[in-house]
């Protein structure tokens, strides 16, 4: 087996002092595909920031391999619709960390990593839609592109399906299936919801009663976990 991307040993998470998640043991390998299911309130979106590096552990280790490039999309993304922002200007945010400051200045080299992105998204034809005009599913292709701009080896996502219809949300998964094998990402998704991605995961971590259990995702589905898991989408 590979040495894991990321991982945690005997970790307490939370938010400050106040945890939520304790005796958090997880291994994310190169690659693979996770699903992070719960309640909500369960700490779905604590332990991805956690994993991120966005927030520290309250106890307890994470450790990763070597320094790993990240690209976010958050849960429910507002920009103030008082910005005339681009669909271009808001993927374009995304390359702020990826460009060395001379790279910065040129133009060119930002607006083909761009373009690029946004083409790979399904995205190409709304560069210069205002964002605002946007559908949720256009929106969350481009919020995509952005975090892809990043060149990230983890891309990470906070329920990317929320507020969308059922058509709109398969077309988004196969854009990340297929963006992951492109782009030979390791992806980790936060939702509430199973029947329409568990054939996508390859892992999942179930939150609940302030536990973080994390098996492949035939055997955390297998018998009565899947009723369990199944709760989450109530």
């Amino acid at each position: 087996m590979k040495k894991p991307l990321i991982q945690f040993k005997d970790a307490t998470l939370g938010y400050g002092r106040v945890p939520i998640l304790s005796h958090v043991d997880l291994e994310i390998q190169p690659q693979s595909f996770v699903g992070i299911l719960g309640h909500n309130g369960s700490g779905k979106t604590a332990l991805l920031k956690t994993i991120l590096g966005l927030i520290p552990c309250i106890k307890g280790r994470r450790v990763t391999r070597g320094r790993p490039r990240y690209g976010y999309v958050p849960q429910k993304e507002r920009l103030d619709p008082i910005y005339p922002l681009s669909a271009y200007d808001v993927a374009a945010m995304g390359t702020f960390r990826t460009l060395d400051l001379l790279a910065r200045w040129r133009r060119k080299d930002v607006a083909a990593l761009v373009q690029r992105c946004l083409a790979q998204c399904g995205a190409a034809q709304l560069a210069q839609t205002p964002y605002s005009d946007l559908s949720g599913g256009q929106k969350q292709r481009v919020l995509i592109a952005r975090a892809l701009a990043a060149e990230p080896e983890v891309l990470a996502l906070d329920e990317p399906l929320s507020g969308i219809d059922i058509t709109t949300q398969k077309a988004l998964l196969e854009l990340l299936r297929r963006v992951k094998e492109e782009r030979r990402l390791t992806i980790l998704m936060v939702s509430h919801r199973v029947q329409v991605e568990k054939d996508l995961f390859s892992h999942i971590v179930w939150c609940d009663e302030g536990q973080a259990l994390m098996g492949e995702t035939g055997a955390m589905l297998a018998g009565g976990r899947l009723g369990e898991v199944f709760k989450a989408e109530l």
